[in-house]
């Protein structure tokens, strides 16, 4: 009775009887191995490791407070979280593309939609980021130019640095553009008032200073000057001064938002990305190389035929059976 299976003498029986076939499609295969190796293109992959920062640092609250200790000087996973998904939006990849002439290089005519996907796929399928255990990002690119892997790889971090930066700067512009033109109205209406009490003051002859808002502060005696209506006089000219002084304590306020708001928003100030390990052309090709691809090969082209002629015998002998 036949058994199901194959022993270990079945199978060196059966190399032995068909060494001369193994040994010929094992020296094919290395053979192929060999040309597919060296006529392939080969794909260089260039990286480049950089670290980011906390990006509180650059906050005004903490920016102009000088008990900072409890904030870590390194962005947490949160942050890096954020920053690998903006690494691998369109606003990202799309500007490399463009800084880099990258449609040319590849010669995609990308006139048409169809084109821009077919470039967008390939940038995508060659760009990689991952993070480490210690918190640091890996940034890599393929191609088959070691050294536009090399800058496309920099060119990413760049972008990626201005664009990840300007998230944080933009609204702190932001903030810093509506404090001036809160001001701006206030200067405004500060010029409107002054203009205003100082009408009062030349029609009523009054000339001290009583407003409530200055703690009641009066410089000179108040005494009647003979002039109409001065005891109104005095209520207009207190209410005005009142609230010019209001302003004027309000902008003075505003004017250190702005100058504390005004710290760190310029695009060379406080970057968020530090690189520790710049992309340089790389020498050797991705890959096992070529000694272990003609191995890979040759292993391959003997396994698979000793299965084959193995599964050959057995079916024979079963005939037989």
């Amino acid at each position: 009775m036949a058994t199901s299976g194959f022993s270990l003498p079945d199978v060196v029986q059966s190399i032995r009887k068909h060494r001369g076939i193994i040994m010929t499609i094992t020296v094919v295969s290395a053979i192929a191995g060999a040309i597919f190796y060296l006529a392939g293109p080969k794909r260089y992959e260039a990286k480049t490791e950089f670290v980011l920062r906390n990006p509180l640092y650059g906050d005004r609250n903490n920016l102009y407070n000088y008990d900072t200790k409890f904030i870590d000087y390194f962005a947490n996973e949160d942050d890096i979280d954020r920053l690998i998904l903006m690494s691998e939006a369109e606003i990202v990849q799309s500007k490399v593309i463009r800084n880099l002439n990258l449609a040319q290089a590849y010669g995609i005519d990308v006139s048409t939609r169809k084109g821009e996907q077919q470039l967008e796929r390939k940038f995508a399928k060659s760009y990689n980021i991952t993070r480490t255990e210690y918190k640091d990002l890996v940034l890599s690119y393929v191609d088959v130019d070691p050294e536009r892997a090399a800058t496309v790889a920099n060119e990413c971090v760049k972008v990626l640095e201005t664009t990840f930066s300007d998230y944080y700067k933009d609204m702190r512009r932001g903030m810093y553009e509506s404090i001036v033109e809160k001001i701006h109205d206030e200067d405004s209406l500060i010029n409107m008032l002054t203009d205003s009490l100082s009408t009062l003051r030349e029609q009523y002859g009054i000339y001290d200073i009583i407003s409530p808002s200055r703690n009641n502060l009066m410089l000179g005696t108040m005494k009647e000057n003979g002039k109409k209506n001065f005891g109104k006089g005095v209520e207009l000219v207190q209410n005005v001064e009142s609230m010019k002084d209001e302003l004027v304590a309000n902008r003075a306020k505003q004017m250190t938002l702005v100058n504390q708001y005004k710290t760190g928003i310029r695009t060379d100030q406080m970057p968020m990305i530090k690189v520790v390990t710049v992309a340089k052309n790389p020498v050797s090709p991705k890959g096992i190389g070529g000694l272990y691809t003609l191995l890979a090969s040759a292993f391959l082209g003997f396994f698979f035929s000793t299965v084959l002629l193995l599964l050959v015998d057995n079916s024979v002998v079963r005939k037989d059976d």
